[in-house]
């Protein structure tokens, strides 16, 4: 029972551990990476673009170029 005890008690400081690290992770992500507003413009078409690909339905790559004249 002795070594149970031991073991739970290494897992738990272990957890915690990794809760910690994970916390240090997260702060460090939020000030490294930049967060960037969406406009509800961007939102509604990001949104129209997914409803798309769940769809299946998709646009012609030349269409595409010629839209946006590449």
């Amino acid at each position: 029972w002795r070594g149970n005890r031991m073991s739970e008690a290494l897992l738990k400081d272990i957890y915690n551990e990794v809760v910690g690290i994970r916390r240090k992770l997260e702060l460090l992500e939020d000030a490294i990476i930049p967060k960037e507003k969406v406009s509800e413009e961007e939102l509604f078409e990001i949104q129209k673009l997914k409803e798309e690909s769940v769809k299946g339905e998709h646009v012609e790559w030349e269409e595409l170029k010629r839209e946006h004249s590449l």
